[in-house]
């Protein structure tokens, strides 16, 4: 007896499960209830445990369905959050030092942008080519005289403010000046426009800077001849779109006071207009950053009016703003902002100044086929195209106020601009930079009362002050304030966030995350073997006659 109940015993443990207690054995129904039974989760054991109701588990079931649908909404909202303002811009220091930021460019210009002098020369020389070539060839016919090619002179005014009255005759003058071009091979349309300008050498008396007295005209270091917006100007401090030079950075000032930054006096020369392009004699000053071309439309640059007779002071208020480098992870589009090495094309050097420059020539080109002398031509221009002559003034009259109007990318998105869009230059790809200086100038002005005192003075031995002009450019404070951009949350943050949303609401934690996947790995691990377990079973099982 003892040993048939032995022999049992033996055979129950060596015998095999039936199919049914082996599909029993990966029951995902039976895992589950272990899996909520067991779970660090909180209250996901009321849905498995054996002595509850089933209305009760019901409205658990209904609890936790909530809790998801919930900590979904949650989780979204400050997803989206984030994502729609990723970045913040906070105020990093109020006692940021003057000197780290450069000293602004100042670009002068007269107001009269033809020389009567140097428009008389021009005549004299046009008069004598024409005459010697109708000797030459023994032409017959009327030579025009000085007088008419002095008058003629003035339509190259129209290059400046694109007016086109009397466009057959300015036209005309226009074919004049390329036979003579393509004649003496002396001449080309830029020297000839650069050579009626009124020059830096007779505007500037006297120049200062740090309240030490130089040399006006001194390449590299003072004041040089640049082009702006305005044509030809007297430039300080500019340093963008310069030949090779020894000099390639800008001045810093670390003294503040009206006395201790950029002081010109001028000449007006008042007797010397021809073409004054305002109804005011004087000049206009652009305040600008050293490495922009200043271009008052695009917000480049700050213009300011002075008159002969009086002293003007500019005080100039800086600020900064750097970005870290954190901020790279963001597409341009959602950071709003270049750095200055992101566009190659650029060499390093981007500014949305530069930017807009740029859009503004294609737009041109593409328009006129051609660039007006005033712009720069960079590097980013594939092809050097030809200057604006007389001849294409009409076609840039017909779409000066389309490049008078910029349309940033932020402008575009807006509803209701559709026709201002039609009308104006459109630039989505000129982003502000991610680091800059900018500038705020407020000006004063006094009037000039000359002085029989002996010594020191800017207008000592200028008997008559009526045609004098007088500009101090300075720092008004020491210190100004730094602004940093940054990313509004880091991955920690953001992990921090949602992490303390799902305990909140969910009773969750990275465990329990951990322990959910795990689970749900299982199962599918579990029920792709049982798929290949019972594939292998039906192929090996074949029944032969």
């Amino acid at each position: 007896m003892f040993t048939n109940s032995s022999q049992n015993i033996w055979l129950k443990k060596e015998s095999k499960q039936s199919p049914h207690q082996e599909e029993k054995a990966f029951s995902f129904r039976d895992d589950l209830y272990t899996f909520l039974n067991t779970t660090i989760c909180h209250c996901w054991r009321h849905l498995a445990q054996v002595d509850r109701s089933n209305i009760e588990r019901f409205m658990w079931l209904c609890i936790h369905i909530f809790d998801a649908g919930a900590l979904i909404f949650f989780t979204l909202t400050i997803w989206d959050s984030f994502t729609a303002n990723p970045l913040v811009t906070t105020l990093h220091d109020t006692i940021y030092p003057i000197k780290n930021i450069p000293f602004p460019a100042i670009s002068i210009c007269s107001n009269n942008r033809i020389s009567k002098k140097a428009a008389w020369e021009l005549a004299k020389e046009l008069y004598l080519v024409e005459a010697s070539e109708t000797k030459e060839k023994d032409k017959e016919g009327v030579v025009k005289d000085e007088e008419s090619y002095f008058k003629d002179i003035g339509y190259l005014g129209r290059m400046y403010d694109y007016e086109i009255e009397n466009e057959h005759l300015m036209v005309a003058f226009q074919q004049i000046l390329d036979k003579t071009i393509n004649d003496t091979k002396v001449y080309n349309f830029t020297s000839i426009i650069q050579r009626l300008t009124p020059k830096c050498e007779d505007l500037l008396i006297k120049c200062f800077f740090k309240s030490k007295m130089y040399p006006c005209i001194l390449k590299y270091e003072m004041m040089e001849t640049r082009l702006t917006p305005s044509g030809f100007c007297c430039s300080f401090n500019y340093m963008q779109h310069k030949d090779n030079n020894e000099k390639n950075y800008p001045y810093h000032n670390d003294i503040i006071g009206a006395d201790m930054g950029l002081i010109l006096v001028f000449n007006a020369t008042s007797d010397d207009y021809f073409y004054n392009i305002y109804n005011i004699k004087g000049f206009h000053i652009l305040i600008h950053n050293p490495l922009e071309y200043p271009n008052p439309q695009s917000g480049s640059a700050f213009q300011r009016f002075v008159t002969p007779g009086e002293e003007t002071f500019i005080r100039v208020e800086a600020s900064s703003i750097f970005s870290e480098k954190d901020i790279l992870g963001y597409k341009p589009d959602k950071r709003q902002c270049l750095f200055p090495d992101e566009k190659p094309s650029y060499e390093g050097k981007y500014t949305r100044g530069e930017c807009l420059t740029n859009c503004k020539i294609r737009s041109i080109k593409a328009l006129c086929d051609c660039v007006p002398f005033q712009l720069p031509m960079t590097a980013t221009l594939i092809n050097q195209p030809k200057i604006c002559t007389l001849q294409h003034v009409s076609c840039l009259n017909k779409y000066k106020i389309k490049w008078s109007t910029i349309m940033l990318s932020q402008m575009i998105e807006i509803e209701g601009l559709e026709r201002e869009m039609e009308e104006s230059l459109i630039c989505p790809e000129c982003y502000a930079s991610c680091s800059s200086s900018k500038y705020r100038v407020v000006a004063s002005r006094l009037p000039l009362v000359p002085s029989k005192r002996r010594g020191f003075g800017l207008i000592n031995n200028i008997a008559n002050v009526s045609d004098v002009v007088i500009v101090r450019v300075f720092f008004g404070q020491s210190e100004t304030w730094q602004y940093k951009q940054d990313v509004q949350s880091y991955w920690f943050e953001i992990f921090s966030n949602i992490g303390g949303l799902c305990g909140v609401v969910g009773g969750f934690s990275l465990i329990g995350f951990t322990e959910i996947f795990y689970f749900i790995i299982k199962q599918i691990f579990l029920f792709i073997m049982r798929k290949l377990n019972v594939k292998f079973k039906s192929r090996s099982l074949q029944i032969y006659p």
